[in-house]
């Protein structure tokens, strides 16, 4: 019994004393990457050119390649790419370039 009222006085101590509450305290790296997750777009591509096992493998790596995009997930049966990108980096166009470039046309999905 002593241990519990000695254990509820310092933890009364502790709250008392001034410092703030843990719940109540925001940190720089989950403000940051709540940050990160609103200014991220995604954008689906058609990418028709796609007729072989390789294929996917090289439009990921294409899209990859562009700054400022953090994800692609390519889908060889519906021949698409879904990009997750920072439009403050780059743009759709820059993307669908990259794919182009590789040898896959990419058209994005309106």
């Amino acid at each position: 019994m002593k241990r519990l009222l000695i254990a509820t006085a310092g933890l009364m101590a502790i709250g008392v004393s001034g410092l703030p509450p843990i719940g109540l305290v925001s940190s720089p790296a989950l403000v940051s990457t709540a940050q990160a997750a609103e200014a991220e777009q995604t954008a689906t591509f058609d990418v028709p050119g796609m007729t072989c096992a390789l294929c996917p493998v090289t439009v990921r790596k294409a899209m990859e390649g562009v700054e400022g995009v953090r994800q692609v997930e390519v889908d060889f049966n519906a021949r698409t790419a879904t990009v997750v990108f920072d439009p403050a980096k780059t743009t759709i166009e820059a993307i669908a370039t990259a794919s182009a470039n590789a040898g896959y046309p990419a058209v994005v999905r309106g």
